[in-house]
């Protein structure tokens, strides 16, 4: 259940970052699940990463990241992708897609569940 409630939001959401002019070889937010082969994961990571160290400022970056780390079984370092993007979101939420901010809110919860449920929280 929690996977399809982490991939609902992928087809569906808008971007509105715009592309960078020069950051990175013109690597855009929207590049991390762009072309996503499921059979490719660890392919698609590496590109998610290169993503995320170009744009670690934007919390949709995170958020993409969060959702392959979760898809290859990756839970506690999708966790603490969500968890930096919600820091990332506290600081400047005016400027954030509503989308990227329902998606971290629904990921954030199940991961402070996760944690109950461990016994870590």
């Amino acid at each position: 259940m929690i996977g399809g409630l982490l991939l609902t939001g992928l087809g569906c959401r808008s971007r509105s970052e715009p592309k960078p002019a020069t950051i990175s070889a013109e690597i855009s937010i929207a590049d991390c699940m762009s072309d996503l082969d499921l059979n490719k994961l660890d392919k698609a990571l590496q590109r998610c990463n290169e993503v995320v160290d170009a744009h670690g400022d934007k919390p949709a970056a995170l958020a993409d990241r969060s959702l392959l780390l979760t898809l290859m079984g990756k839970t506690d370092q999708a966790c603490a992708d969500v968890t930096q993007a919600m820091a990332l979101l506290r600081q400047d939420s005016r400027t954030a897609d509503p989308m990227v901010v329902h998606e971290l809110n629904v990921r954030h919860k199940s991961c402070k569940q996760r944690d109950t449920i461990l016994g870590n929280g």
